[in-house]
């Protein structure tokens, strides 16, 4: 029997590996196809999920005009925790998401939080905002102390204004933040301090100040910080949320439930946040540990409805940085070296 000549056996070769490579593009492209199919289902199951949630919160919403008044911070914790439930969940799935379908369901979001946040304020009125024009006085010992004793060379809060104060031409601008918000506005190179009995359960703003230290001792109901430039904020626990717009070059100390940082660049902040932070469309933000202290504040924190020993600080969802696989470059963590050891 005659064996295979070189040409023959060649031949057979190329056979056998061309075979081989048509059944791995076979096998890629059954891969590829069951890839893209997990995918797609995984995309139509996040939307039927997220928008039907989406469309639960709204109906609760809906339904907040015509329950009895006791229910009502109910509905609403009931309504803001979902919120944030969703933020969680879109940040997840965005791994298997088009940049579509990102951006549209984080309008939805966008748009259902205002209309929670409007409609609580519209419906759960609280305290009227009285500031009492006097400096701090030292209280006697028999009296309980005050935790702004010490602080004279501070002054409280003369230029908080009730809504519509302010500059004739930014009046439209602060009104949508409710009659009342204690709104702190328009201030260049001052220090303030804004006690417990001015903001416990209150919505605080801060807005256009340069070059301002503000302490807020108590605890703010939500609290808002617009257009700050060059400030320092401590801040004691707030109850909900926290949402910073267009601010820089700021120093910043809070505790809240969640955070919510938009168009801001170069900002240190230290953090206490029970949730995960979501920031967007920012630059050079640096985060570290809440470390801010002062007399009665786990009181603060008690009465916030916030654990001290939940902290995510370190955990900030960048709405402009979808890969998993890098860090995004919009945030760091400040080194331990370089952080504030006493705010005094």
């Amino acid at each position: 029997m005659e064996s295979n000549t070189p040409s023959e056996e060649s031949l057979s070769e190329r056979i056998n590996k061309r075979d081989r490579e048509r059944k791995n593009v076979i096998e890629k492209r059954k891969e590829e196809k069951q890839h893209l199919i997990v995918e797609t289902e995984q995309a139509s199951y996040f939307k039927d999920a997220f928008y039907s949630t989406c469309k639960t919160i709204r109906d609760l919403l809906d339904s907040a005009e015509s329950v009895p008044a006791s229910t009502l911070s109910e509905i609403f914790d009931k309504a803001n925790k979902d919120i944030m439930m969703l933020k969680n969940y879109l940040f997840e799935s965005k791994i298997f998401l088009k940049v579509y379908d990102i951006r549209k369901a984080q309008e939805t979001l966008q748009i259902l939080e205002n209309d929670a946040a409007q409609l609580e304020a519209k419906l759960v009125p609280r305290k009227k905002f009285g500031f009492k024009n006097r400096r701090v006085i030292k209280k006697t010992a028999d009296k309980p102390s005050d935790v702004t004793d010490g602080l004279k060379d501070l002054k409280i809060a003369e230029s908080i204004a009730t809504n519509g104060v302010g500059k004739q031409n930014n009046k439209q601008n602060y009104s949508k933040y409710g009659d009342n918000t204690c709104m702190l506005l328009e201030k260049v190179g001052e220090k303030i301090v804004l006690d417990a009995e001015n903001v416990n359960k209150n919505d605080v703003l801060l807005s256009d100040l340069t070059r301002c230290t503000v302490r807020i001792y108590g605890t703010p109901n939500t609290l808002h910080m617009v257009s700050l430039v060059q400030c320092t904020v401590l801040i004691g626990p707030v109850t909900t949320s926290v949402f910073v717009d267009d601010c820089r070059d700021c120093d910043f100390a809070f505790a809240c439930q969640q955070l919510r940082l938009h168009t801001s660049t170069n900002c240190t902040i230290y953090l206490h946040v029970t949730s995960r932070a979501i920031i967007e469309d920012c630059t050079k933000i640096r985060v570290a540990p809440y470390n801010w202290a002062y007399e009665d504040q786990m009181n603060h924190f008690k009465l916030a409805g916030l654990d001290p020993k939940i902290n995510n600080w370190n955990s900030i969802d960048d709405f402009n940085w979808l890969s998993k696989e890098k860090s995004s470059p919009n945030w760091s963590v400040l080194e331990p070296e370089l952080r504030v050891k006493s705010w005094d």
